[in-house]
């Protein structure tokens, strides 16, 4: 295959790579805003009101997880297209940017292979927990942080300033069940939030390997680059 001069349908096939990639990206962008669109909805009319009760701004973080898991489904579309696009880039971008004695051929062949192998099924490559922790970390950590501040300020002053400890905690009662309990569970759900964030994988790449996980970063021993993956 002339690396210069690539055949038609590939060219094609870029081009319609790219274009998905581009429609689900903004179908990330979209659920985003209305998460934030939602939120600001519900604080504002929880602080609007003294007498709303506290758990109000909790409603408003089941709305933004039901926007995390819908947008997670749709990133693991996006990171389809994405993928492909990596093995086009790779495949056909650069070897034309190399001279023709540098094109590992074997490599190229493999990679095309591959990538005709991945067109016939469906199926996400990325896990749904995955996308999940990825989204906390990009989108939804700053967000869920938020809410979760502005509920323990709520828990704070109203319907006015707490004295003492225990009617803090006194004040995070939800029907039957004790405040204590429900800042426990609050604080270890947010704890499980940062978890699942940090050990999420990243897009960013080094000579054609994936960098880790944050949460791997922080071992003992160093990273070093894999040599380039062959299919």
């Amino acid at each position: 295959m002339d690396h210069r001069n690539p055949p038609g349908v590939l060219v094609h096939l870029y081009r319609a790579a790219v274009a998905h990639a581009d429609i689900w990206r903004q179908r990330l962008d979209a659920t985003t805003n209305w998460a934030v669109i939602t939120t600001a909805a519900v604080l504002t009319f929880s602080f609007g009101n003294p007498a709303s009760p506290h758990f109000v701004v909790l409603l408003a973080l089941l709305f933004v997880l039901f926007f995390l898991f819908m947008e997670s489904r749709r990133y693991q579309a996006y990171n389809l297209w994405q993928r492909r696009i990596r093995v086009l880039h790779r495949a056909i971008v650069v070897p034309a940017l190399k001279d023709p004695e540098d094109v590992d051929e074997e490599l190229v062949h493999a990679l095309l292979r591959k990538l005709a192998d991945d067109f016939a099924t469906w199926f996400p490559a990325l896990p749904l927990w995955a996308a999940l922790g990825y989204r906390i970390r990009r989108n939804y950590g700053p967000l869920i942080t938020l809410i979760l501040l502005t509920w323990l300020l709520k828990l704070y002053i109203h319907p006015r300033v707490a004295a003492h400890v225990q009617d803090y905690v006194s004040r995070a009662h939800v029907g039957l069940v004790p405040g204590l309990v429900v800042l426990i569970g609050v604080g270890v759900f947010f704890v499980c939030l940062v978890l699942l964030a940090l050990s999420a994988p990243t897009e960013q790449m080094k000579e054609w390997s994936s960098l880790p996980a944050p949460i791997e970063r922080i071992k003992p021993r160093g990273w070093e680059p894999d040599s380039p993956e062959r299919p």
